[in-house]
């Protein structure tokens, strides 16, 4: 049994419930006893004490919080240190304007703590691609890519699309990136003009503002998220093409393709790999391939049909919740075996 202490970030994060929280049930599943505590919010005395006890565990698996470089140090010289995270801590986050502040992604302070954790880890567990990359300029042999994972699966085969209601076009996220719609603005207002019953829905904390699209808001919430995600038609996620957008896990479009929807994305990062372009939705870059994507779906049924079963497919294959986790197992199971070895 490999015991492991997972030290993470706030209960409420999407990132501790899709990287930690859904795969807890099943860990004894895969011979691993895993024991959550939350890190953020703990004093200095506190996290001392973690670091201290933390060669009780044959691992410490810090999920995307950079501890300050002592405690770092203590669990890398006490035991072996997993570190895991799934956005490019690295780099500004694109809708901030001006300086980021010292606990901000992309200050000198945030790098100069995450190289020392990547630097010190035992393995490295990375969300996309982009990360990975980065990952392995200082720790090149122990760094995985591990997708976030979805663990909801669908309970009836995908409806066939019905010509009785509008056609609902659908973004989720938090409300930092509502910044994102911006960028295709243009293309949805042209479609929403072209087709006046396409409705343009968003499951998030605030409605967009100063759009041209009218969106309209589902307060976003545990209960109520699968139903809006099985009432939309198409799910779409537009990203800049910059540092932090490419270091972006894919997420928004993986709900969408276990629901079962088409989808329509920036060819930007991990969404080159979610996408199987003109198969299960379209990548798209400027606003003109936007608009065009978009309108092939509203407007050809037979075609959402078609690509939200590619979706679907392509979901259960690649990032359901069982095939991530057994990934992960594998790897820490085949890890220990080789350092015994040593």
């Amino acid at each position: 049994m490999i015991r492991i202490l997972c030290l993470h970030i706030a209960e409420n994060q999407a990132s501790y419930r899709y990287r930690v929280e859904q795969f807890l049930p099943f860990w004894k599943e895969y011979d691993i006893d895993m024991h959550p505590l939350r890190i953020t919010s703990k004093s200095y005395t506190e996290k001392l004490s973690i670091s201290l006890r933390s060669r009780e565990y044959d691992y410490v698996w810090l999920q995307r919080k950079p501890l300050t470089p002592l405690f770092t140090s203590i669990i890398a010289r006490n035991t072996r240190l997993i570190y895991d995270y799934d956005d490019a801590l690295y780099a500004v986050e694109s809708y901030l304007k001006g300086k980021p502040k010292p606990t901000q992604p992309g200050s000198k302070q945030m790098i100069r703590r995450l190289n020392g954790i990547l630097k010190q880890s035992s393995i490295v567990f990375a969300g996309s691609e982009a990360l990975a990359e980065y990952s392995r300029r200082v720790n090149p042999s122990n760094t995985f890519i591990i997708p976030t994972a979805y663990g909801w699966l669908p309970k009836a085969p995908i409806p066939a699309p019905s010509s009785n209601r509008p056609v609902t076009i659908g973004w989720i996220g938090n409300t930092g990136n509502l910044y994102f719609l911006s960028m295709i603005d243009k293309a949805c207002a042209a479609i929403q003009q072209r087709y006046p019953s396409v409705r343009f829905s968003v499951m998030s904390g605030k409605v967009p503002e100063g759009l041209k699209t009218k969106w309209e808001l589902v307060k976003w919430s545990k209960e109520v998220e699968h139903e809006w995600l099985e009432s939309i038609d198409i799910g779409i996620m537009p990203l800049e093409d910059d540092e932090w957008s490419r270091g972006k896990c894919a997420f928004k479009l993986l709900q969408y393709m276990a629901h079962g929807k088409p989808v329509v994305a920036s060819a930007v990062g991990a969404n080159l790999n979610a996408v199987i372009n003109e198969t299960s939705g379209f990548l798209a870059n400027s606003q003109q391939e936007w608009e065009k994507a978009i309108e092939s779906l509203v407007s050809n049924p037979e075609t959402r049909l078609r690509m939200g079963e590619e979706s679907l497919k392509h979901f259960l294959a690649t990032y359901e919740r069982q095939r991530v986790q057994e990934k992960i197992a594998t790897i820490l199971h085949e890890h220990r075996q080789a350092a015994r070895k040593k």
